[in-house]
């Protein structure tokens, strides 16, 4: 039985789907599986290339300088933001369109302490302090913030293990922890998840909500002013409407589709892994080390405060998810990926990929180059050199024919690799001098 089916039984014993009572949770007893069932299987798949592929894929997809449609959308959403927030400043900087802005949100008058003496019988007040807040300066305060801002970034790798927390001053000058991004307090933070797309959107949408707010003020102020403003509202619209769009299209890219689920899953069980495992290798996750021993404490401390049966749920489904990262090919993957891990030469025939020291081999070798490197690696097997009649079974146009497929392929491969081969008995002969047990053909 694979390890992964074994610790969701597991699990299922521990914890089935009848409802538990809160002082019957079993949390020792799930703390115990983490660490005994569910992480060995995590670890297990945690050194294969496409769980590492799934897992790394917020840090290698989102971030600035990525060639990715997720990231030009990222891109385009920043920039609209951007822009729309030095439109709507320039609209408020209208003198009629600033004083109907004002006129029509006046200060509304709040409780913001009041003291009370509860008895048996009734509660009084004692004492009551009535401020006054003004939802128009709060808004035009944060759209001119915007308008000041050059560069706006919604993703923070910093985010992967839990969101990274964002505090702002008061009107006081007070600093005050913000609650969007407080797991505790926002239901689209799950306890686990992909935190790197989930923060992003939650940021873009307090902008954005900000903005639709803000639109709305303005628009009303202009229609009371009389005056068409034409040229800045067709400006306002057209750039509110390519916003609108981008927001739709981003949380749609970003969420849907079942790629994003097995990512997702990736990331729990990295995360799990990072926190309860005995000694966790991710020296693949792309994160640097001070942030991943910052970050692994982290949420070791807050799992294990704060376990319930939702977060282990989840651990339990993204395991579950492993049978369709990998699917039917499960065995032939295995295969290929041990081989890749330990090293050696891996050849992959149908999709005329290499890998080498664990690495795939960048540049597309295709044609010519391809051939010549697959029969490197089939004569080394034999212990035996790639002829020029091997090459080119025709026979070549010219005696520099083997010499210019070796030159061409040479530029592609790394020195490591390149510096094996030599030159065989035969003229325009090339040997590859590598183990055969070092050499895979799948």
């Amino acid at each position: 039985m694979d390890s992964w089916k074994l610790a969701v039984r597991r699990y299922q014993d521990i914890l089935p789907d009848a409802d538990i009572p809160r002082f019957n949770f079993p949390r020792e007893k799930l703390l115990a599986w983490l660490r005994n069932e569910a992480c060995p299987a995590v670890e297990e798949y945690s050194q294969r290339l496409r769980f590492q592929e799934y897992a790394n894929w917020p840090l290698i997809t989102l971030m600035p300088g990525a060639d990715t449609p997720e990231r030009r959308l990222i891109e385009s959403l920043e920039q609209g933001i951007l822009k729309c927030a030095k439109t709507f400043l320039q609209l408020t900087k209208e003198k009629l369109v600033g004083k109907n802005l004002e006129d029509q949100n006046p200060s509304r008058e709040y409780v913001s302490e009041e003291t009370v003496e509860i008895t048996a019988g009734r509660t009084n007040c004692v004492k009551r302090t009535i401020d006054k807040s003004n939802d128009l300066e709060i808004i035009l305060s944060q759209v001119e913030y915007l308008a000041q801002n050059s560069d706006l970034s919604l993703v923070n790798s910093s985010d992967y293990f839990a969101p990274v927390q964002e505090f702002s001053k008061d009107a006081d000058g007070k600093i005050v922890q913000r609650g969007e991004l407080i797991i505790a307090f926002n239901y689209e933070l799950d306890p686990v998840g992909n935190y790197m797309i989930r923060c992003l959107l939650e940021r873009a949408r307090q902008w954005y909500e900000l903005l639709s707010k803000a639109r709305g003020m303005i628009k009303k102020a202009i229609e009371a002013t009389g005056r068409p403003y034409q040229q800045l509202l067709d400006q306002l619209e057209h750039e509110w409407d390519k916003l609108d769009t981008d927001w739709s299209e981003c949380q749609y890219l970003l969420k849907s589709g079942k790629k994003k689920r097995l990512i997702n899953s990736a990331v729990i069980l990295t995360q799990i892994y990072a926190a309860f495992g005995l000694k966790p290798d991710l020296h693949w996750l792309s994160l640097s080390d001070k942030l991943l021993n910052q970050e692994i404490e982290s949420i070791r401390n807050r799992l294990t405060a704060f376990l319930n049966k939702e977060t282990t749920d989840r651990i339990a489904h993204a395991l579950g998810d492993l049978k369709d990262l990998y699917g039917k090919d499960e065995k032939q993957t295995d295969v290929v990926e041990e081989a890749i891990a330990n090293g050696d030469l891996v050849l992959i025939s149908k999709s005329k990929e290499a890998y080498w020291e664990n690495k795939k081999i960048s540049d597309q070798i295709s044609g010519r180059r391809w051939e010549l490197l697959l029969l490197l690696a089939k004569k080394a097997k034999l212990r035996a050199c790639v002829r020029e009649h091997d090459l080119f079974p025709e026979g070549s146009k010219s005696l520099s024919a083997m010499g210019t497929s070796w030159s061409r392929l040479n530029e592609r491969l790394p020195e490591s690799l390149w510096t094996l081969v030599e030159n065989g008995v035969e003229p325009r002969s090339y040997i590859l001098r590598l183990d055969s047990t070092q050499i895979h053909i799948f």
